[in-house]
């Protein structure tokens, strides 16, 4: 498992810095969702309240991925929640690449030390292995894998035996996020012969007007698990040009998405996080 340091307690800091201006007269909030009936029920409103504040919910309907994208949610601006985060820099010296041995991520404050460590992990894993990027590195490249399986994980991967891989999964995902992902078609690793990990290996761009993210607090539901919503922060104005000029920049919209670990016999797993850009 990779190495964690943990900061004290402090106050949610935008990532882009001092780029960014703490949206103090509250911002457009929005939520992506399967269907209408579940953004009025998550939001204690009604599915004609979500019409009316969304003219074009039907253009919002993605066939390919079955939701419907960024919905408004309600009418009046929405405060930007400040609880308080500890910051966890996760670290596996073993990588070879310099970029991807560490990720530094803020997680809420309130949760425990093994729960801190395990939400910033699946950061670290999304970022670097199953989001911006996806598949391990460096790999030997096989011709005719199945799907888009490119070859076998080697030396300076995060892990090159899928026994190993499979500890790290377990101790930071829950079983059925676990099965979900490698599960998927096509999928993003398998087992290969003698332990050792088939691999994909490709990436993704990034949202230009994403300014930062900070959580609602977490909330124990009936079930036993931890539910909370991580706010994603844009600057979606017609008039946004980017980062490279010297004017600071006032998020306008949050996005939120279901942030949920599931207790286990060992600890708390991540049973939902998506990367917020």
């Amino acid at each position: 498992m990779p190495d964690y340091t943990f900061s004290a307690p402090h106050k949610p800091l935008l990532q882009q810095g001092e780029k960014v201006v703490w949206p103090t007269e509250g911002v457009t909030l929005r939520y992506s969702a399967d269907s209408l009936e579940e953004v009025a029920e998550i939001f204690h409103t009604t599915v004609e309240n979500i019409k009316e504040l969304n003219p074009d919910w039907q253009d919002n309907y993605s066939r390919n991925g079955g939701r419907y994208w960024d919905l408004k949610v309600q009418a009046e601006p929405y405060t930007v929640p400040e609880n308080n985060v500890v910051t966890v820099t996760v670290n596996a010296p073993w990588v070879e690449g310099y970029y991807d041995r560490t990720e530094v991520s803020d997680v809420p404050a309130s949760l425990d030390k093994q729960a801190r460590a395990a939400l910033a992990s699946a950061y670290y894993f999304q970022y670097h292995w199953f989001g911006m990027h996806a598949g391990f590195m460096p790999f030997e490249s096989v011709e005719g894998l199945p799907g888009w399986l490119q070859g076998y994980a080697t030396d300076g991967a995060f892990y090159t035996k899928f026994s190993e891989f499979s500890s790290f999964l377990h101790t930071v995902y829950s079983d059925a996020w676990i099965d979900d992902m490698l599960n998927m078609d096509p999928a993003p690793f398998a087992e290969g012969e003698s332990d050792t990990i088939l691999t994909i290996d490709g990436d993704r761009g990034s949202n230009i007007a994403y300014c930062g993210h900070v959580f609602t607090e977490p909330e124990l539901q009936p079930d036993g698990s931890l539910t909370f919503y991580q706010v994603v922060l844009t600057c979606e104005s017609e008039g946004f040009a980017g980062w490279a000029g010297e004017e600071t920049i006032v998020p306008d919209t949050a996005t939120v998405t279901t942030v949920r670990l599931v207790p286990t016999e060992n600890g708390w797993r991540v049973d939902a996080l998506e990367l917020p850009n």
